[in-house]
């Protein structure tokens, strides 16, 4: 089976819209200065058919990681919830007696598990103005929960915010555990980790194609650091560039057609442009330093990287159309991976301060210069979620490198691997399955 069919069919869904669905309001501005937690309720799961305990613990648990990492919702307690036992449904919900426990929303989820199938059912209320904001049906198969749960996030997100959720999206990744560093990928959760490239080699630098079916990565199965990309629905491998020296620090463009890499220069490395498809590389740097880490903004059109031009390792954006590049972080000796995000408004890096690598957000006219992360260990690698708001990266905080998410807020950090070696180089994936 294909791999778009094998994300189709983990789905599985029928999505219905159910009455008193609310289309067109924004109940979150999630871009406001003054965004907060809103209280949610979320009573317990409840069976719509026979009790199956282990699927709505399982149920209850991603759920509530989810909302967690939304990082939009306070959890009230449920011990002064009303309505105890039941479906909350818009035909016999008490809006004033949630509203008096402090909700602002209410998330109700009914489940029925029967004959290896799933089916799920949220109705999700607004507790101030005492209405129903909307309600979604999804059914698949029971071994299917997980992306089905993701993908009941993303639409209450939408619901709330007007803009979909990341769940339904994956994070590769290198891992060390085997001894050789390979790739792999998670859910933003941290559930279902899956291999990618085992080759027996060195695997760096992951990077996804705009539609989530391609992988960019460099190996040195031939004694070089070569770039490959990955087909993701037949698994195909193919050789993109291998040119003696670095093929590396690969990214498609928003358009998928080409790329941006590192490779040898005259002297020290520049950035090229590549077709996606294969072809004769384009310098478009040209320095007698060593310039890395090309990251593309949103519309195509300029390209951040990273350049010791100035003895140090620095952050620069290059207008592909005038061919000028400027300087955009000046505090810190050492700026570097630099990821922009796919609103346009933020580039994320990592930097060293006091001593420690942290995340960074700047403006890409290098203005408005904010610390995102602080604490132990050092905080590297950051790559954006689809929504340009979570940022995941690496952190050995805890000792070996784990992968930890964050929000442009600050929000966490939560940790969302804990393997047996590293794991470092997060790459997030565009929304999958759609």
């Amino acid at each position: 089976m294909s791999f778009a069919r094998k994300i189709l069919f983990a789905l599985l869904l029928s999505i219905f819209l159910l009455p008193g669905t609310s289309r067109g309001i924004v109940y979150i501005e999630v871009d406001s200065p003054q965004l907060r937690l809103y209280n949610l309720a979320f009573p317990a799961v409840r069976p719509l058919g026979p009790p199956n305990p282990k699927v709505a613990k399982e149920l209850e648990e991603i759920l509530e990681r989810d909302l967690t990492i939304a990082h939009l919702f306070y959890l009230l307690p449920r011990e002064s919830f009303p309505q105890g036992g039941t479906f909350v449904t818009p035909w016999g919900i008490d809006y004033p007696a949630w509203k008096e426990t402090g909700a602002e929303f209410l998330l109700s989820v009914g489940y029925e598990a029967r004959g290896g199938f799933l089916s799920l059912r949220f109705h999700l209320f607004d507790c101030v103005q005492g209405r129903p904001i909307g309600a979604k049906r999804y059914r698949g198969r029971l071994a299917n929960l997980r992306p089905m749960v993701h993908r009941l996030m993303d639409d209450m997100l939408q619901m709330l915010t007007g803009q979909r959720g990341f769940f339904s999206s994956k994070i590769a990744f290198i891992s060390d555990s085997s001894g050789l560093k390979e790739i792999y990928m998670v859910d933003p959760d941290g559930g279902k980790w899956q291999p990618l490239v085992k080759n027996g080699s060195i695997n760096i630098s992951p990077s996804w194609s705009p539609d989530g079916k391609r992988l960019l990565f460099t190996c040195f199965t031939r004694r070089n650091p070569d770039l490959y990309e990955f087909h993701l629905p037949t698994g195909r491998v193919r050789l993109l560039s291998g040119r003696p020296g670095p093929n590396a620090a690969a990214s498609y463009s928003p358009d998928g057609r080409r790329i941006a890499l590192m490779m040898r220069g005259r002297e020290g490395t520049d950035i090229f442009l590549m077709p996606a498809k294969g072809g004769p590389p384009k310098r478009i740097t040209h320095s007698p330093a060593s310039e890395t880490s090309p990251t593309w903004s949103p519309d195509g059109r300029k390209i951040a990287f990273v350049s010791d031009r100035t003895g140090s390792p620095q952050i620069y954006v290059k207008d592909l159309r005038t061919g000028k590049s400027s300087r955009i972080t000046f505090v810190g000796s050492y700026n570097c991976s630099p990821a922009w995000s796919p609103k346009g408004n933020w580039i994320a890096y990592s930097g060293r301060w006091e001593g420690r690598f942290r995340i960074f957000l700047v403006r890409p006219d290098g203005s408005d210069l904010r610390l995102i992360t602080q604490g132990p260990g050092n905080h590297e690698d950051p790559s954006w979620a689809p929504d340009g708001r979570h940022i995941v990266f690496s952190s050995n905080a805890r000792g070996g490198y784990d992968l930890y998410v964050t929000t442009t807020e600050g929000g966490g950090p939560w940790r969302i691997t804990s393997g047996k070696g590293n794991e470092t180089e997060p790459a997030w994936s565009p929304l999958l399955g759609r």
